[in-house]
């Protein structure tokens, strides 16, 4: 469960320095990303269609 935590978290960090900017409007789909975690497994957001999604973001000081 840890390392499913830490790859969604790494998954959210590339997703937020990697998508070009544009306006979501409350109740729009999340846009469709794919992205490796820290173990070499690849998740695609369209995976978890159906299924509660927490992103943790963690910020270095």
């Amino acid at each position: 469960m840890t390392r499913m935590i830490t790859g969604l978290t790494l998954l959210a960090a590339v997703l937020l320095t990697t998508l070009p900017a544009y306006a979501l409007n409350v109740g729009d789909p999340a846009p469709d990303f794919t992205l490796q975690d820290t173990d070499g497994n690849w998740h695609t957001l369209s995976d978890y269609e159906g299924k509660v999604v927490f992103l943790f973001f963690m910020g270095a000081t």
